[in-house]
């Protein structure tokens, strides 16, 4: 039996990495002749990078955070090819910010930015950027800052490029760094969400990031602007753009600013890790995630990677299962890992253990039924 266990991160909890490994471990407790390969995956949120490492190598620089302060951070980079992976999350992610930091009136993506820069100064070719776990909502200004562009507002003074100078600019100037037409830009997520508006990023996804309903508003104030003034500068309108909404409006800034295609995070750490292969190779698919809900099935990991089963039996693990899955044929069996009388600190706290013992569970349901 050939199983390929191929989960997304367990958030605030595991690596995907550790996930599959602690699978691994247990179905190998209880079915030791099993074929197991693993295939760590990720959303293009925190974990990316190491989920598609395989022989690419680190680059170490130093980047701004989301309050622009310098520390250091890294990327991805394949000498054969000069393609550089970026991680927002890295450098631009609320997991960098406290508690009492968040507020993504203050916040910037210029890190991101400084990144992307350190990899064109390395002659890059393509720039692959996953966008995901933000604590910023600037629509990609702080970016393109770090890469030449200027936010003036009316009296021609330079902006802060955070959310804050949003709502205040007026014209956008470019000093040419690099040449950027030399460079294929990917942006990869996996939400849709419009630039601005009821769905965008502000009003879906700023509250997460420390914004009160008043900074909401004034945010979405802020990308409508930006979106006014790139209609009348580039000729661009950026809620015409699936997805431009991500990561703060980060997705739709790098498609004004760079010329980037928005693409499914999914699909593209598919393509890099090729999952094709693996699941031909494969009897078995063993998937899972930290929360299992109604949000998994709108263009999340895990949706994707049952488009891509090509009919495989599938056995999905949540640390929580919230959503039927009566619809979804080729889903053999779900597994939850906390209990109900358990706390959902503790099912973090002992994530690693807890999956090992469902791992033994799914040795003996393959080993015996399938």
């Amino acid at each position: 039996m050939r199983i390929l266990i191929a989960p997304d991160s367990f958030k605030d909890s595991l690596s995907a990495q550790k996930v599959a490994e602690s699978l691994a471990k247990g179905i190998k407790n209880t079915f030791p002749t099993a074929e197991i390969t693993l295939l760590p995956l990720a959303d293009g949120g925190e974990g990316t990078l190491e989920a598609i490492k395989g022989d690419l190598e680190y680059v170490q620089c130093m980047a701004s955070d989301p309050l622009f302060r310098k520390i250091e951070s890294q990327y991805l980079w394949d000498e054969k090819t000069k393609t550089a992976f970026v991680e927002m999350a890295q450098i631009s992610g609320l997991e960098l910010v406290t508690d009492k930091e968040r507020n993504p009136l203050k916040t910037t993506t210029l890190g991101t930015g400084e990144l992307i820069a350190h990899a064109l100064k390395r002659q890059a070719k393509k720039v692959i950027l996953f966008v995901g776990g933000s604590a910023t909502n600037d629509g990609g200004i702080g970016m393109a800052a770090a890469l030449g562009y200027i936010f003036l507002d009316t009296n021609e003074n330079t902006l802060n490029p955070n959310g804050e100078g949003l709502n205040e600019i007026h014209t956008i100037a470019y000093q040419s760094v690099f040449d950027l037409s030399k460079t294929e830009f990917i942006v990869a997520t996996d939400v849709t969400n419009p630039f601005f508006g009821e769905n965008g990023a502000a009003y879906i996804y700023a509250k997460q990031k420390g914004a009160n309903p008043e900074q909401i508003d004034f945010l979405d104030k802020g990308l409508q602007n930006l979106n006014s003034v790139l209609k009348l500068t580039k000729n661009i309108d950026l809620q015409t753009v699936a997805g431009s909404g991500a990561a703060g409006g980060l997705a739709g800034g790098a498609y004004a600013f760079l010329g980037a295609k928005v693409v499914s995070a999914a699909e593209e750490i598919f393509k890099i890790c090729d999952l094709e292969t693996k699941i031909d190779q494969s009897d078995i698919i063993i998937s899972g995630e930290g929360r299992i809900d109604s949000q998994t099935w709108n263009g999340k990991l895990i949706s994707k990677l049952l488009e891509n089963s090509n009919r495989r039996k599938v056995i999905l693990i949540g640390g929580t299962v919230e959503t039927d899955l009566t619809d979804k044929p080729n889903i053999i069996k779900t597994f939850q890992i906390k209990t109900p009388e358990m706390s959902l600190d503790f099912a973090k706290a002992n994530a690693a253990e807890l999956l090992f013992e469902t791992g033994k569970e799914i040795g003996i349901l393959i080993k015996n039924t399938l």
